[in-house]
Parts: structure tokens; sequence; C-alpha cells
């Protein structure tokens, strides 16, 4: 029997290399960042699982508390664009491992807040440590993986969103009501180094490689900062951004407030709320980002505006059920209409995320979704935390409260609670979801044309984008 040749046995080992997820393929890159993306949201949402002991300890109303749980963000938004720029430039592992290394020190510093001022302190640093990551991850995603599977890469990557916030509140609601709310830092701050130090052996292809060899040339060209300025001309890029905007607008009110609105609302616990919270979020999120992997490739075979006309119509239909949830007197229905809405606006997560990387040039990408994720927060959940903590204190004084729209408020179920009211806060995000909607329509018109022309300056493979075309 004859050996096998060097070239077969290479060729072999490339085979099984590739399908299962060894250090060098893309899948253990995968797998470490969706546990990096999982990490990310446990340590965010445990502090608002965590919400009202914080306050109570350290006397912060609900205004400064929407300070507080913004104060993250405002730093994330304004960091991410350099960490875009240096994305393009610098080592990806390194800065990657760097900035998960530092938001899980941050997050365990949390545990030592005495007051406000230091409170703010770590949240603002953890926004730090999280820009790295934010912005370099999903540019990575798209070199491991051509736009035919990126999709349902993205998909999978983004799973962690609703898995990693459910057990944020549940960690945090439960341990905060039997340990305190310094234990929660602690537990959910710790495995972030480990994942930190995972990230350096994950493989990285270079910037393009997915993309095929012409696209590599252009991929490994510095872009200028004229050619930064090009994605503000990308008309899908700026309406896919508005759109994505007024969904995390949505979905940071919920997540800053969700489990305090149940608290204070529906008079459950903190573990209870959180609970009841985290299986929401999750299930909801798994169906929806699930649902967002492959109906949205179904619709892109008849249409080539697809992805953006499947997050118009989800967004649409989660406006009425979000209402229904707000104004029910009972949590248990109350949930589930929320469950509804939470399905419909998971669905939008991997396709929007997906348009940005076939709409931006290679060799631009992480810069591209620095801008991205700069713009969502900005006007996503930098603004919504503060502005229902200021609503609801606005709307829950006497004067207002006694006025012809407080009682309007409070005859469709909308009414005060110990001198605030959540529910008319959380009824803000509606009118924001509704133009969220037309950002969507309108940008579908765009997306066939900017997609053909990211791939004329090396941003899709001919091939992989031939599937749009039917």
């Amino acid at each position: 029997m004859s050996e096998p040749s060097p070239s077969s046995a290479a060729a072999t080992n490339s085979s099984i290399a590739s399908r299962w997820p060894t250090v060098n393929s893309r899948y253990f890159a995968l797998a470490v960042l969706f546990t990096m993306n999982l990490l990310n949201y446990v340590d965010r949402y445990s502090f608002f699982a965590a919400g009202t002991h914080i306050q109570k300890d350290l006397h912060i109303d609900d205004k400064w508390f929407g300070v507080l749980g913004a104060s993250f963000m405002i730093v994330y938004a304004i960091i991410s664009p350099f960490m875009g720029v240096m994305g393009d430039r610098y080592s990806r592992k390194g800065l990657l491992a760097g900035g998960v290394g530092l938001w899980s020190l941050a997050t365990v510093g949390t545990a030592f807040s005495t007051d406000y001022h230091h409170m703010f302190f770590w949240r603002a640093l953890l926004g730090v440590g999280e820009a790295s990551y934010g912005v370099i991850a999903p540019a990575l995603l798209a070199d491991l993986f051509p736009v035919k599977d990126r999709g349902r890469a993205m998909g999978v990557y983004y799973l962690a969103l609703p898995v990693g916030t459910a057990l944020g509140y549940i960690l945090g609601g439960s341990i905060a009501d039997n340990y305190g709310w310094r234990a929660v830092f602690w537990v959910v701050g710790l495995p972030g180094l480990l994942a930190a130090g995972s990230g350096l052996f994950m493989k990285d292809p270079g910037r393009g490689a997915s993309e095929g060899g012409a696209s590599l040339k252009s991929a490994r060209s510095r872009p200028g900062f004229g050619e930064y300025l090009e994605l503000f001309k990308t008309k899908t890029f700026l309406y896919n951004t508005a759109g994505m905007a007024a969904v995390t607008f949505a979905t940071g009110a919920y997540a800053a407030w969700g489990s305090t609105f149940y608290q204070r609302v529906h008079g459950l616990s903190a573990e209870n709320a959180g609970k009841w919270i985290g299986l929401l979020l999750v299930g909801a999120g798994i169906l929806g980002i699930v649902l967002g992997m492959f109906i949205p490739d179904l619709i892109a075979r008849r249409t080539k505006r697809g992805y953006l006309l499947l997050a118009g119509g989800a967004v649409a239909l989660a406006i009425p059920l979000g209402c229904l949830g707000v104004l029910d007197g009972s949590y248990r229905t109350s949930l589930a209409f929320l469950f509804g809405a939470s399905v419909l606006l998971s669905m939008v997560l991997g396709p929007c995320n997906t348009i940005t990387a076939n709409v931006v040039p290679a060799n631009r990408r992480a810069a591209g979704y620095a801008a991205f994720i700069f713009l969502i927060h900005l006007f996503g959940d930098i603004s919504s935390p503060i502005l229902l903590g200021w609503i609801s204190d606005y709307f829950g004084k006497p004067p207002l409260a006694d006025s012809f729209l407080g009682k309007f408020f409070s005859s469709i179920g909308a009414a005060p609670v110990d001198q605030t009211n959540l529910s008319v806060a959380m009824l803000a995000v509606m009118p924001v979801l509704a133009l969220g909607v037309g950002f969507f329509l309108v940008g579908s018109r765009h997306l066939p044309g900017d997609q053909e022309r990211a791939q004329n300056v090396g941003g899709v493979n001919p091939e992989d984008l031939a599937m749009y075309h039917h």
C-alpha cells in the first residue's frame, strides 16, 4: 500500500481543521468572539438587575440613575471611532484581548464604589474596554466568513445578546437579593479575564480575506480620511444605521428600566423581576435571532431589498405589542406581549449588522462598524435611559398626575407609582420605533446599488453577491 502524499495529507488536515473548532479554524474564533460577547452583555445588564439595590444604597433617584446607566454608553460611543481606525491598522487580536481584559477589571472595580462619582468612573471605564471589542469583532467575523455564510455567522455571534442579557438579569437580581449588589460584579467580572487570554490564540485571516484575490489588494491598503468620509455618502449605511438606532433606543430603554418597571409597577422582587425578564429576553432573543438568520436570505432570493424590508416589517409589528405590554395590568400577560415585541426586534440584529459589512469595503470595515456603533448608541441607548428617567420623574409629580394629560394616561393603564411614572416613560419609545420603520423602508431602495459599489472597490466577492440578484 502506498503512503499518502504530503499534499493529500495537507488537504485532509485542512479539511478537518475547517470542520472542527481547532485554534486555527474560523469556528474557534467564532466561539471565542461569542464568549466575549456573552460576557459583555452579562456584565452590562447585571448592573441594571441590581439597580434598585444600588439606588437605595447610594441614594440615587431615577434621573441620575439613568445618567449612570448611560455613562458606559457615552464613553463607548466616543471611543469607538478611534478604535475603528486602530482596528483597520493594528493587531486586531491584541486590541480585542486588551479591551476584554480592561472591561473585566472595570466590572470588578464597580464593586468598590462608595458613591455616585466612583460608580460613574467604573461604568465609564467599562465603555473604554468594550469599545475596542465592539468595533473589531464584527469586522473580524466578516473576514472569517464569506457573504454566503456571513449572515448566519453574525446570527450566531448575536445569539450572545439575549443569552448574556438573560444571564445578567438572572444572576444580577438573584445575587443582589441574597448577597448584596457588590457581590454581583465579582461574579460576572472575573470570567472575562479568561476570555481575554483566549482571544490571543484565535485566527485572524487578514483584512478582506473572505472576499478573494481582488479584494485582498484593496483590503491591504490603509484608507485615508477621504475614504472614511465616503461612508456618509452611502445611503444604505445611513438609513440602516438610523433604523438600528431607533431599535437600540427601545431595547436600551427596556434593558435599563425593565427590571425596575416590574418591581415598581407590578410589585415583583428584584430576583423575580430579573428571572422573568431574563427568561423572556433569552427566549425571545434566540427565537428572533434564529429567524433573522434564515428568513432574510429567503426574502433576498426574491428581492434585492429583502434584508431591510424584513427589518421594517418586524419593527412595525413590534410597536402595538410593546404598547400592550406596557399597559397591561397583569405582569404575566404584560410579559407575553413584550415577548412578542422582543422576538420581532431581535430579528433585525443579524441582518442590520450584515448589511453594514456588505456595503462597506473590506479595508475600512472596522471604521464602518465604529461609525455604526457610535451613531446607534448616541441616538439610541445613550439617550433613552436618561430620557425615560426624566419622563418618569416628570409625569410622576402630583401637579402633572392630576392634570388632564395625567388622568388620560391613568385611564389607559399608565398611572403613577410613588411619584414616578415609568409606564408613560416606556410608552415614549413607540414613536421612535415608528421612525425606525420609515428609515428601514427608505434604505431598502438603495441597498442593491450600494452593495454593488462595495463590490467594485473590494468589499464583496461577486460570486457571493450573486445570490442577492435572483
